[in-house]
């Protein structure tokens, strides 16, 4: 391989300008057919990397990336830590003259999502990291960004009629039969197994959906056990007025395990204080909220999806396709992690 190959190097073997191999690397201006093919072949040869750090220090210019994620309620809430790892990144970036200009939405507001999503549009950012809660209106959205050519990329959950150049998730199915096949260890035939979604509008939150699929993926495969897997989509505010959630923390038979799709499975465990036994509770992230009640024996598993990680990667996947002009991997997935408290305190995100 050879070493310290310069833009000179290339155009006096391709027997061209410097000015035209800087076209083709950039991809602009007018170049030929079988120029472009020669001098890409000679840059394949060669290994060639432009000095992206050089190049960008030298033109003085100012790549404006956008975020648009759910707005964290406090510091301690599941969507303060993606923000955590952008924030990494972009620190990282910003001598490449890399900046982020963020955008806040309400998950229980869509038309706030759709708010945000036009100021982006009306801004037209190089680049955008997009956590796509709402279904109908990401799609609404991508569209749009398709048509403009502005390249995208998923964090938490992903959309199949979409076209980001990548996403970085959790594998949502195999995240809910892994919850299931932990549930299931040590539990009678014939129990009762109560899945919850904490959310507005569930029909909309393609992830939590997937999450379900793949949890009763798992007990189809086990009907022979006999288990009576009972569901509940309800509002976080609404729990403790919600009628049908209550008429089945009282079932005849009672519930031995609670399955709670997201990150607020803090607001389900108190509420088996008073059973005589309490059910097997298994649900996401280490949030504050959730290590309380996991230490406390409250919470038997917390899957976690890494979201800081999640944002970190994002953001360098933007650079590289941006700015460095490299393809990217469109499909990263993040370890599904299963945390305890016997090993909460040895685990380490970012």
């Amino acid at each position: 391989m050879v070493k310290n190959i310069r833009i000179l190097d290339i155009a006096l073997k391709a027997g061209v300008s410097i000015g035209t191999v800087d076209r083709v690397i950039h991809q602009r201006g007018e170049v030929s057919e079988a120029t472009r093919e020669k001098i890409l072949k000679i840059i394949q040869d060669f290994d060639y990397r432009p000095n992206i750090l050089a190049s960008s220090l030298a033109s003085k210019k100012v790549t404006t990336f956008a975020s648009l994620t759910p707005m964290a309620l406090d510091q301690d809430s599941f969507w303060s830590k993606p923000q955590i790892g952008i924030n990494k990144a972009i620190s990282q970036l910003k001598q490449f003259g890399v900046q982020l200009v963020p955008h806040y939405f309400k998950m229980e507001d869509p038309e706030s999502f759709t708010r945000e999503a036009n100021k982006i549009l009306d801004s037209s950012p190089d680049g955008i990291l997009l956590a796509p809660w709402g279904h109908r209106e990401s799609l609404k959205f991508t569209e749009l960004l398709d048509g403009q050519s502005i390249p995208y990329v998923f964090i938490d959950s992903n959309l199949d009629k979409a076209n980001p150049i990548g996403f970085i998730v959790q594998d949502s199915q195999q995240s809910g039969f892994l919850a299931a096949k932990l549930i299931d260890y040590g539990l009678a035939p014939k129990s009762n197994i109560l899945v919850i979604h904490i959310t507005k509008d569930l029909q909309n939150a393609n992830h939590l959906l997937q999450r379900e699929q793949g949890f009763l993926s798992y007990f189809e495969s086990q009907k022979a056990r006999g288990h009576s897997i009972l569901k509940i989509e309800v509002e976080a505010e609404n729990i403790s007025t919600s009628e049908q959630f209550h008429l089945l923390l009282g079932h005849s038979k009672g519930i031995d395990a609670v399955y709670v799709s997201n990150s607020k499975v803090h607001l389900i465990a108190n509420l088996f204080d008073h059973n005589s036994v309490r059910p097997r509770i298994i649900g996401y992230d280490i949030i504050p909220k959730n290590i309380e009640l996991l230490l406390s024996g409250k919470i038997d598993f917390l899957l976690n999806q890494n979201p800081e990680i999640q944002g970190y990667k994002a953001i360098n996947l933007l650079f590289d396709q941006v700015i460095r002009k490299e393809k990217v991997t469109k499909s990263n997935y993040t370890a599904i992690d299963i945390i305890t408290k016997e090993n909460l305190d040895y685990y380490v995100s970012i």
